[in-house]
Protein backbone atom coordinates (compact mmCIF):
# COMPACT_ATOMS: atom_id res chain seq x y z
CA UNK A 1 0.00 0.00 0.00
CA UNK A 2 2.77 2.51 1.20
CA UNK A 3 4.24 2.16 -2.54
CA UNK A 4 1.27 2.49 -4.45
CA UNK A 5 0.74 5.41 -2.61
CA UNK A 6 4.29 6.53 -3.07
CA UNK A 7 4.22 6.43 -7.03
CA UNK A 8 1.16 8.67 -7.14
CA UNK A 9 2.44 10.78 -5.37
CA UNK A 10 5.40 11.05 -8.12
CA UNK A 11 3.51 11.21 -10.95
CA UNK A 12 1.12 14.27 -9.71
CA UNK A 13 4.57 16.07 -8.98
CA UNK A 14 5.85 15.68 -12.60
CA UNK A 15 2.62 16.65 -13.83
CA UNK A 16 2.72 19.82 -12.05
CA UNK A 17 6.47 20.24 -13.13
CA UNK A 18 6.85 18.95 -16.31
CA UNK A 19 10.57 18.56 -17.53
CA UNK A 20 10.77 19.72 -21.31
CA UNK A 21 13.68 18.34 -23.47
CA UNK A 22 15.55 20.52 -25.43
CA UNK A 23 16.26 19.16 -29.02
CA UNK A 24 19.94 19.67 -30.34
CA UNK A 25 18.04 20.73 -34.23
CA UNK A 26 15.43 22.70 -32.32
CA UNK A 27 15.21 26.28 -33.19
CA UNK A 28 14.84 28.42 -30.29
CA UNK A 29 14.85 32.23 -29.82
CA UNK A 30 18.80 32.50 -29.98
CA UNK A 31 19.13 31.00 -33.15
CA UNK A 32 16.80 32.58 -34.69
CA UNK A 33 18.04 35.82 -34.09
CA UNK A 34 21.46 35.04 -34.99
CA UNK A 35 20.13 33.88 -38.21
CA UNK A 36 17.98 37.24 -38.85
CA UNK A 37 21.42 38.82 -38.39
CA UNK A 38 23.44 36.88 -40.65
CA UNK A 39 20.60 37.47 -43.35
CA UNK A 40 20.84 40.75 -43.26
CA UNK A 41 24.67 40.74 -43.42
CA UNK A 42 24.02 39.17 -46.66
CA UNK A 43 22.01 41.77 -47.92
CA UNK A 44 24.69 44.25 -47.18
CA UNK A 45 27.47 42.00 -48.94
CA UNK A 46 28.54 43.69 -52.29
CA UNK A 47 28.87 40.76 -55.12
CA UNK A 48 32.02 39.96 -56.25
CA UNK A 49 33.44 41.67 -59.35
CA UNK A 50 33.34 39.98 -62.49
CA UNK A 51 36.36 38.93 -64.78
CA UNK A 52 37.69 42.38 -65.53
CA UNK A 53 37.98 43.30 -69.37
CA UNK A 54 41.71 42.88 -69.99
CA UNK A 55 41.44 39.06 -68.45
CA UNK A 56 38.66 38.23 -71.04
CA UNK A 57 40.51 39.12 -74.27
CA UNK A 58 43.40 37.58 -72.71
CA UNK A 59 41.69 34.17 -72.55
CA UNK A 60 39.90 34.83 -75.55
CA UNK A 61 42.66 33.75 -78.26
CA UNK A 62 43.24 30.26 -76.98
CA UNK A 63 39.68 29.24 -76.73
CA UNK A 64 37.54 27.77 -79.49
CA UNK A 65 35.55 29.75 -81.71
CA UNK A 66 32.34 27.59 -80.58
CA UNK A 67 33.19 27.98 -76.73
CA UNK A 68 33.56 31.73 -77.94
CA UNK A 69 30.46 31.63 -79.10
CA UNK A 70 28.88 30.48 -75.46
CA UNK A 71 30.96 32.52 -73.63
CA UNK A 72 29.52 35.51 -75.23
CA UNK A 73 25.54 34.55 -73.64
CA UNK A 74 27.01 34.80 -70.33
CA UNK A 75 26.58 38.21 -70.01
CA UNK A 76 26.77 42.05 -71.67
CA UNK A 77 29.86 42.35 -70.64
CA UNK A 78 30.85 39.13 -71.83
CA UNK A 79 29.08 39.32 -74.70
CA UNK A 80 30.77 42.90 -75.71
CA UNK A 81 33.96 41.63 -75.02
CA UNK A 82 34.38 38.06 -76.74
CA UNK A 83 32.27 39.71 -79.87
CA UNK A 84 34.57 42.23 -80.26
CA UNK A 85 36.88 42.58 -83.49
CA UNK A 86 39.51 42.28 -82.43
CA UNK A 87 39.75 39.18 -81.00
CA UNK A 88 37.59 37.70 -83.89
CA UNK A 89 40.32 39.34 -86.13
CA UNK A 90 43.20 37.63 -84.04
CA UNK A 91 41.62 34.28 -84.77
CA UNK A 92 40.89 34.23 -88.07
CA UNK A 93 44.22 35.20 -88.88
CA UNK A 94 45.84 32.33 -86.59
CA UNK A 95 43.15 29.33 -87.86
CA UNK A 96 42.23 30.55 -91.30
CA UNK A 97 44.97 32.50 -92.60
CA UNK A 98 44.34 32.66 -96.47
CA UNK A 99 40.23 34.20 -95.96
CA UNK A 100 41.60 36.83 -93.85
CA UNK A 101 44.79 37.68 -96.22
CA UNK A 102 41.86 37.21 -99.14
CA UNK A 103 39.47 39.70 -97.57
CA UNK A 104 41.72 42.12 -96.76
CA UNK A 105 44.00 42.59 -99.56
CA UNK A 106 43.51 46.29 -101.11
CA UNK A 107 41.30 46.59 -98.46
CA UNK A 108 38.39 44.67 -100.33
CA UNK A 109 37.07 43.72 -96.54
CA UNK A 110 33.02 45.20 -96.86
CA UNK A 111 32.38 47.00 -93.56
CA UNK A 112 29.12 44.76 -92.95
CA UNK A 113 31.07 42.03 -92.87
CA UNK A 114 32.56 41.08 -89.69
CA UNK A 115 35.33 39.50 -88.84
CA UNK A 116 32.97 36.98 -86.33
CA UNK A 117 30.86 36.42 -89.06
CA UNK A 118 33.99 35.39 -91.72
CA UNK A 119 35.67 32.98 -88.83
CA UNK A 120 32.18 31.25 -88.19
CA UNK A 121 32.01 30.65 -92.25
CA UNK A 122 35.46 29.45 -91.87
CA UNK A 123 34.88 27.14 -88.89
CA UNK A 124 32.19 25.60 -90.64
CA UNK A 125 33.27 24.97 -93.93
CA UNK A 126 36.27 23.37 -92.62
CA UNK A 127 33.94 21.10 -89.75
CA UNK A 128 32.02 19.38 -93.04
CA UNK A 129 35.52 18.74 -94.69
CA UNK A 130 36.48 17.15 -91.67
CA UNK A 131 32.90 15.25 -91.52
CA UNK A 132 33.51 14.24 -94.88
CA UNK A 133 36.88 12.99 -94.59
CA UNK A 134 36.96 8.59 -96.12
CA UNK A 135 36.92 6.28 -93.87
CA UNK A 136 40.25 4.44 -92.83
CA UNK A 137 40.47 1.56 -95.38
CA UNK A 138 39.97 -1.68 -93.84
CA UNK A 139 42.99 -3.16 -95.93
CA UNK A 140 46.10 -2.71 -95.27
CA UNK A 141 49.12 -3.65 -97.87
CA UNK A 142 50.07 -6.49 -95.30
CA UNK A 143 47.11 -7.87 -96.55
CA UNK A 144 47.56 -7.78 -100.58
CA UNK A 145 50.04 -9.45 -103.17
CA UNK A 146 50.35 -7.33 -106.15
CA UNK A 147 51.42 -9.69 -109.73
CA UNK A 148 53.08 -7.58 -112.60
CA UNK A 149 52.85 -9.33 -115.99
CA UNK A 150 54.56 -8.21 -119.28
CA UNK A 151 54.41 -10.46 -122.37
CA UNK A 152 55.28 -9.82 -126.38
CA UNK A 153 54.79 -12.85 -128.07
CA UNK A 154 56.57 -15.63 -126.20
CA UNK A 155 58.54 -13.43 -124.11
CA UNK A 156 57.16 -12.95 -120.92
CA UNK A 157 58.21 -11.76 -116.81
CA UNK A 158 55.76 -12.08 -113.69
CA UNK A 159 56.85 -9.85 -111.11
CA UNK A 160 55.65 -10.70 -107.57
CA UNK A 161 55.74 -7.96 -105.00
CA UNK A 162 54.85 -8.55 -101.82
CA UNK A 163 52.44 -5.64 -100.20
CA UNK A 164 54.11 -6.36 -96.41
CA UNK A 165 57.24 -5.22 -98.00
CA UNK A 166 56.27 -2.12 -99.92
CA UNK A 167 57.42 1.14 -97.89
CA UNK A 168 55.63 3.95 -98.15
CA UNK A 169 55.95 7.79 -96.55
CA UNK A 170 53.35 9.92 -94.74
CA UNK A 171 53.01 12.26 -98.01
CA UNK A 172 54.73 9.26 -100.89
CA UNK A 173 52.07 8.33 -103.72
CA UNK A 174 51.85 4.58 -104.73
CA UNK A 175 53.51 3.09 -106.97
CA UNK A 176 54.68 -0.52 -107.78
CA UNK A 177 58.19 -0.93 -109.62
CA UNK A 178 58.91 -4.25 -111.22
CA UNK A 179 61.76 -5.12 -112.37
CA UNK A 180 62.24 -7.07 -115.78
CA UNK A 181 65.94 -6.46 -117.10
CA UNK A 182 66.40 -10.06 -117.46
CA UNK A 183 63.51 -10.72 -119.69
CA UNK A 184 65.59 -9.27 -122.83
CA UNK A 185 62.42 -6.65 -123.91
CA UNK A 186 64.04 -3.94 -126.35
CA UNK A 187 61.94 -0.25 -127.09
CA UNK A 188 61.97 -1.94 -130.41
CA UNK A 189 59.39 -4.38 -130.12
CA UNK A 190 55.63 -4.24 -130.88
CA UNK A 191 52.27 -5.11 -129.08
CA UNK A 192 53.73 -5.69 -125.64
CA UNK A 193 50.97 -6.24 -123.62
CA UNK A 194 50.76 -5.14 -119.53
CA UNK A 195 48.56 -6.50 -116.63
CA UNK A 196 49.08 -5.79 -113.11
CA UNK A 197 46.69 -7.78 -111.07
CA UNK A 198 46.28 -8.03 -107.38
CA UNK A 199 45.36 -10.88 -104.40
CA UNK A 200 44.16 -10.33 -101.00
CA UNK A 201 45.41 -12.97 -98.09
CA UNK A 202 46.48 -16.12 -100.07
CA UNK A 203 45.03 -15.82 -102.76
CA UNK A 204 41.09 -15.74 -101.60
CA UNK A 205 40.28 -12.87 -104.04
CA UNK A 206 41.89 -11.44 -107.34
CA UNK A 207 41.05 -8.29 -108.99
CA UNK A 208 42.59 -7.47 -112.45
CA UNK A 209 43.61 -3.88 -112.04
CA UNK A 210 44.66 -2.82 -115.56
CA UNK A 211 45.43 -4.88 -118.96
CA UNK A 212 46.72 -2.85 -121.71
CA UNK A 213 48.22 -4.01 -124.97
CA UNK A 214 51.19 -1.17 -125.69
CA UNK A 215 51.90 -0.97 -129.65
CA UNK A 216 55.52 0.01 -129.26
CA UNK A 217 57.47 0.34 -126.32
CA UNK A 218 59.91 3.07 -128.05
CA UNK A 219 58.15 5.82 -126.18
CA UNK A 220 60.38 6.28 -123.23
CA UNK A 221 58.29 8.88 -121.14
CA UNK A 222 55.42 6.21 -119.75
CA UNK A 223 51.68 6.59 -120.65
CA UNK A 224 48.48 6.38 -119.18
CA UNK A 225 45.34 2.99 -119.22
CA UNK A 226 42.24 3.19 -120.28
CA UNK A 227 39.95 3.93 -117.09
CA UNK A 228 39.89 1.69 -114.85
CA UNK A 229 37.32 -0.38 -113.34
CA UNK A 230 34.29 1.91 -111.33
CA UNK A 231 33.45 1.64 -108.13
CA UNK A 232 30.17 2.64 -105.77
CA UNK A 233 32.25 4.62 -103.36
CA UNK A 234 33.71 8.27 -103.94
CA UNK A 235 35.21 7.32 -107.37
CA UNK A 236 31.55 6.46 -108.70
CA UNK A 237 29.85 7.73 -112.03
CA UNK A 238 33.26 5.90 -113.71
CA UNK A 239 36.14 5.83 -111.61
CA UNK A 240 37.94 8.31 -113.40
CA UNK A 241 41.07 6.54 -112.32
CA UNK A 242 44.19 5.40 -114.94
CA UNK A 243 47.02 3.45 -114.82
CA UNK A 244 49.88 5.17 -115.25
CA UNK A 245 52.72 3.71 -116.93
CA UNK A 246 56.58 4.64 -116.55
CA UNK A 247 59.24 2.48 -118.51
CA UNK A 248 62.88 2.60 -117.87
CA UNK A 249 65.76 1.42 -120.31
CA UNK A 250 69.22 0.87 -119.78
CA UNK A 251 70.17 1.55 -123.58
CA UNK A 252 67.78 -0.24 -125.64
CA UNK A 253 66.72 -2.95 -122.98
CA UNK A 254 63.43 -2.51 -121.15
CA UNK A 255 64.76 -2.37 -117.22
CA UNK A 256 62.13 -1.91 -115.26
CA UNK A 257 57.82 -0.63 -115.04
CA UNK A 258 56.61 1.46 -112.63
CA UNK A 259 52.46 1.21 -111.91
CA UNK A 260 50.46 3.37 -110.22
CA UNK A 261 46.98 5.37 -110.85
CA UNK A 262 46.47 8.31 -111.03
CA UNK A 263 42.86 10.65 -111.02
CA UNK A 264 42.28 11.80 -115.01
CA UNK A 265 40.78 14.94 -113.24
CA UNK A 266 44.22 16.57 -112.37
CA UNK A 267 46.17 13.47 -113.30
CA UNK A 268 48.38 12.99 -109.98
CA UNK A 269 49.21 9.79 -108.80
CA UNK A 270 47.22 8.75 -105.58
CA UNK A 271 48.17 7.76 -101.95
CA UNK A 272 48.27 5.12 -100.46
CA UNK A 273 45.39 4.97 -98.41
CA UNK A 274 43.69 5.86 -101.35
CA UNK A 275 44.58 2.98 -103.35
CA UNK A 276 43.36 0.59 -100.66
CA UNK A 277 40.00 2.70 -100.35
CA UNK A 278 39.89 1.89 -104.15
CA UNK A 279 41.33 -2.15 -104.14
CA UNK A 280 38.63 -2.72 -101.18
CA UNK A 281 35.62 -2.52 -103.40
CA UNK A 282 37.03 -5.45 -105.21
CA UNK A 283 38.58 -7.53 -102.58
CA UNK A 284 36.22 -7.41 -99.55
CA UNK A 285 32.60 -8.40 -99.60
Amino acid sequence: MSTNVSFVSCLAAVKQNPLKRKRDDEITDEKLILMMDMHKEDEHTEPSPPPSWEILCLLGPYMEPETLAVASCVSTTWSKCFSSEHLWKSLLTTRHSPFFKAVTKDETKPAWLSYKRLTSAAESASKRRRNNKPAEPTISLSDLVFIVHVSAGSMEAVVVKQGKDLVFGSNERFQIEADVSDSGFTADMKDVRMSWSVALRNYQRIFLISDTVVKSLDTKIGWFTDELPATTNRYSDGSKLVGDVKPSFKEEVLDKVVFAMADSCNWKSLFVDDVLRYLQCFLVN
